[in-house]
C-alpha cells in the first residue's frame, strides 16, 4: 500500500507540473522521447501503484524541472 501513496504522489507532480508549464501530455512524450500512448501507460500505471522506468522518471524530473523525491546518481 506504501507504494501507492508514492506512485500518486509523482503522478500528481508530474500532472500538475505539465499543466502549469501549459504543456500537454503528447508534447512531454516527443521530448522525453516517447511514443504519447507509452507515456500515457507509464502515467496509468504510476496512478495504479506501479513505477516506471528510473530513466522516464529521470527525463520527466529534468523535462519538468519538478524535483520528484528520487534521488539519482
Amino acid at each position: 500500500m506504501e507504494n501507492m501513496e508514492i506512485t500518486r504522489k509523482i503522478y500528481s507532480k508530474i500532472i500538475f507540473s505539465i499543466r502549469d508549464k501549459k504543456m500537454t501530455q503528447k508534447k512531454v512524450s516527443e521530448i522525453i522521447g516517447m511514443k504519447p500512448q507509452t507515456f500515457s501507460d507509464n502515467l496509468t500505471k504510476l496512478k495504479d501503484g506501479k513505477f516506471p522506468s528510473v530513466e522516464t522518471l529521470k527525463k520527466l524530473q529534468d523535462v519538468l524541472e519538478i524535483d520528484l523525491g528520487i534521488k539519482f546518481f
